[in-house]
């Protein structure tokens, strides 16, 4: 199941948040095999596709994709050496596999900034400082573990993967991240590099969203909007510094204070504020940009027991797919048959795209696409 982390200093609206993802979760005891902690939300992913085929199938029950939000503690500087909680928030990190940057953007007295300001960016720096200063520590450990395979010469992987890290670290100590790194033109193609980089686990090579919790109510003040727009000038600047020019893409906006108070909406309700306000962003919505970032799809099965949809990445084969439903399905896999959930629904049903022609049987390399229902044929 795939994650996204949480990430931000104290007081920052996380708890909020996360409160309110909680409260949309689906019970841990869907889900035997996982081990659900108490800073980890399973949430659905609401899409009109899953749910127009359990109409179709008049499915018992629906099971749409769901993902993981996890709420990692509270960093302080100080954390990358194991101050306060680091050690804790370092290590859940390594497990995501998106980080959600939360960045303060609202006024409140009543809830104290740790360092006494509201400046988004500096915040932004500071956790990646820390998450950056562990990155050092781990490729220094590296490149000296590797030191005798590289002086034995017997390798040349090994040499080019050494003198990697070691330009990696230079990287790391002006400022940039893994992520960047492994990005660069010179690097993206270079299986040897990209290998390194991923097995030793570095924080900063994670993809990643930057989010600013604003305030809603303060957004009728003209001076206010002029700040938040400034503030999310600077953390663009900022990423685009540390991260590779475009990467952010946009930086979201949302009030987590404002979504705790409107949790008893009905849908309906939600619809109109969401005309209402340009600038509205919901947990689904945050699902939906995370679910860009990670290159993630969908895919489909149904009948009239149930109607499922798994997120798969983009690239990923049948084989992957059958691996999603079940690791036996994977074991046992022949061949698959493909449709489009379009024609699915289009046609009134599975039986109804094979007898109009439309039905694709594949092997386990096929790539699967956004919206593809399948059928595994198995020994």
């Amino acid at each position: 199941m795939k994650s996204i982390g949480i990430v931000g200093l104290p007081n920052v609206g996380k708890s909020t948040l996360f409160n309110v993802i909680t409260k949309m979760a689906v019970p841990a005891e869907n889900f035997p095999f996982c081990t659900i902690d108490k800073n980890v939300g399973i949430i659905e992913y609401k899409d009109e596709r899953i749910t127009k085929l359990s109409e179709l199938f008049k499915s018992n029950e629906i099971f749409p994709a769901v993902i993981q939000f996890v709420d990692i503690a509270g960093l302080v500087k100080g954390a990358s050496k194991g101050e306060g909680l680091g050690n804790q928030f370092l290590s859940h990190i390594r497990e995501v596999d998106l980080v959600m940057y939360l960045l303060r953007a609202f006024p409140d007295k009543q809830v104290m900034h740790v360092y006494d300001r509201i400046d988004p960016k500096k915040d932004f720096e500071d956790v990646l400082i820390e998450l950056t200063l562990k990155d050092v520590e781990t490729v220094e450990k590296k490149i000296i573990a590797m030191g005798k395979d590289v002086r034995s010469g017997k390798d040349e992987k090994i040499k080019v993967q050494h003198e990697a890290l070691q330009n990696l670290l230079k990287h790391l100590l002006a400022g940039k991240t893994a992520y960047r790194f492994k990005k660069e033109p010179e690097n993206i193609n270079n299986e040897a590099i990209q290998e390194i980089v991923h097995d030793v686990f570095l924080l900063t090579a994670k993809p990643f969203l930057a989010v600013l919790n604003i305030s809603y109510i303060d957004m009728s003040e003209p001076a206010y909007v002029a700040k938040v727009e400034q503030w999310k000038k600077e953390v663009i600047e900022f990423a685009d510094f540390a991260f590779g020019p475009g990467v952010v893409g946009d930086v979201a906006y949302i009030d987590s204070k404002f979504l705790s108070d409107i949790q008893t909406f009905s849908a309906e309700e939600l619809d109109e504020m969401k005309k209402e306000l340009s600038y509205f962003c919901d947990v689904q919505t945050l699902i939906e940009i995370a679910k860009k970032k990670l290159h993630f799809i969908n895919f489909y099965v149904g009948n009239e027991k149930d109607s499922r949809s798994w997120f798969i990445t983009e690239g990923e084969t049948a084989l992957d797919a059958a691996a999603c439903i079940h690791t036996g399905i994977a074991d046992k896999f022949v061949r698959a048959q493909i449709a489009k959930t379009t024609d699915v629904l289009e046609l009134g049903g599975f039986n109804e795209v094979r007898a109009a022609g439309k039905l694709q049987t594949v092997g386990k390399t096929y790539v699967m696409q956004d919206g593809d229902y399948i059928n595994v044929l198995t020994n």
